[in-house]
């Protein structure tokens, strides 16, 4: 029997995680360039098991910083805004150093993502007043384009990330699809964004049984994780693991059963198996949270087989949305499966749900309501904004217009009154060369005739 179903199976422990990356880290030392110890640490960071992982990043990070490979640089950075993403302190630093990666796609990728985490940790802990406040200031960013198509997702992505935190209802639904739409608009390669988001999406459209939308967004998502381990097996990463990645995924998946083919839902079962065997992490959620054997049995419309199994889930699982979903199948199956005992007690659990998701979903509708006025309002105050600005622009437009027509109506005044003086110079001095002319006419004339009679020569007064 698989080690996933069996707990004298051998499967690979979180000690043997530890070993194998201490082991990989003492080979350190034997690294002759920066490259070597930079590819020693990239396997001591993929063997480690997730809580150690910070410790190796930061390391990695620093050789990567100081020998220029932007690329282990931004990734590195991108992996600890993750693992820090609660300490606000942390990620302001990580922000800061991305401005340091020279290369220009790259920065902003890793900036962006980075600011995802910070705005992910703020909706954490930001409540009432304090949250709405923060949240109008993205709106108004997200309402003011930037022409820079990753300060557009980030002012998006940062409103949808503080909408759901507050509310889950149409408002987000719609924020969501339009950051769908912007971040397929980007032509930068940004897959960790793009495996974040269909994360998130695939997971709400599940609790909200918007099952094709799910499968359409899980189906994305196990190309952009195909992708990304493509990617690193180039790069010889021999380690890089992305089995929970997919276990995570397929599950999902498996949740929405009823639109997938049986085959395929023997498939995804299948493969969520192997991957149990593979990683004791995986093994140990397969066997305490046992959704996809559930789902496997519901698709078989093996009822019976599906109860226990779907009790477990209920008692186990401390997500509401996962709960209310089981509860809502345990009451089916219960009931065909003739077993009234628990389709009672599971009518009774989901009725407790339905008492505190009634006066939670009162209390987001009502928050909902206050964010679509805010929005509103902060829509029509721009908009006020803007045509004041355009009145403004327009009627500085219209006065330079006016200062300038007058201003040339001067000059032409002054223009005239220069051409009447210069045509009046002109003629001036056309009389005065033609009385010169004359006057030359007639010295010439008497030089030319000799001195009148009676007359004497000066030239001869002296002789």
């Amino acid at each position: 029997m698989a080690c996933a179903l069996s707990s004298r199976a051998v499967c690979p422990s979180l000690a043997s995680q530890q070993e194998d990356a201490d082991r990989m880290m003492s080979t350190l030392r034997l690294g002759k360039t920066a490259s070597d110890s930079i590819r020693i640490l990239y396997d001591v960071f993929d063997l480690s098991p997730t809580q150690s992982k910070s410790e190796v990043a930061w390391k990695l990070l620093d050789v990567a910083r100081r020998s220029g490979d932007d690329e282990a640089f931004a990734d590195m950075v991108r992996q600890l805004s993750v693992f820090q993403v609660r300490d606000r302190n942390v990620l302001d630093s990580l922000v800061s150093l991305t401005s340091e990666i020279k290369d220009e796609s790259m920065r902003k990728g890793a900036g962006l993502f980075v600011y995802v985490q910070k705005a992910l940790g703020e909706a954490r802990y930001l409540e009432g007043d304090e949250r709405m406040q923060v949240l109008m200031e993205y709106v108004k960013e997200d309402l003011t384009p930037k022409n820079d198509i990753y300060q557009d997702i980030l002012d998006l992505y940062r409103v949808v990330i503080f909408i759901r935190h507050s509310t889950k209802g149409n408002m987000y639904l719609e924020y969501l699809g339009r950051l769908e739409k912007l971040i397929n608009e980007c032509n930068e390669k940004i897959p960790f964004l793009k495996n974040l988001f269909y994360t998130t999406a695939a997971t709400y459209y599940s609790s909200i049984d918007f099952q094709e939308k799910a499968v359409e967004c899980d189906r994305k998502l196990l190309e952009i994780i195909k992708e990304l381990e493509d990617h690193y097996k180039q790069k010889g990463r021999r380690y890089r693991n992305y089995d929970r990645n997919y276990y995570i995924c397929y599950r999902r998946m498996l949740s929405n059963y009823e639109v997938l083919g049986k085959e395929e839902v023997k498939e995804l079962y299948s493969k969520c198996a192997i991957l149990a065997e593979k990683d004791e992490e995986i093994r140990n959620a397969f066997n305490e949270d046992p959704r996809p054997t559930a789902y496997r049995l519901l698709a078989d419309k093996d009822y019976s087989g599906a109860l226990p199994y779907l009790r477990k889930v209920v008692d186990n699982s401390d997500d509401e949305g996962i709960r209310t979903r089981a509860l809502l199948r345990l009451i089916e199956v219960a009931d065909s499966a003739g077993d009234h005992s628990a389709k009672i007690q599971a009518l009774e659990d989901y009725n407790n749900i339905l008492f505190e998701s009634r006066k939670q979903k009162s209390e987001e509708a009502v928050v909902e309501l206050q964010m679509r006025y805010n929005v509103n309002q902060m829509r029509s105050a721009m908009a006020n904004m803007d045509m004041e600005k355009k009145n403004l622009e327009l009627a500085t437009n219209q006065k330079i217009i006016s200062v300038t027509l007058i201003a040339l109506f001067l000059l032409a005044i002054g223009l005239m009154y220069l051409y009447r003086s210069h045509f009046k110079l002109l003629n001036k001095t056309r009389s005065l060369e033609s009385e010169n002319a004359k006057l030359q006419e007639y010295i010439d004339d008497i030089l030319n005739k000799g001195a009148p009679q009676g007359s004497k020569d000066i030239r001869n007064l002296n002789k």
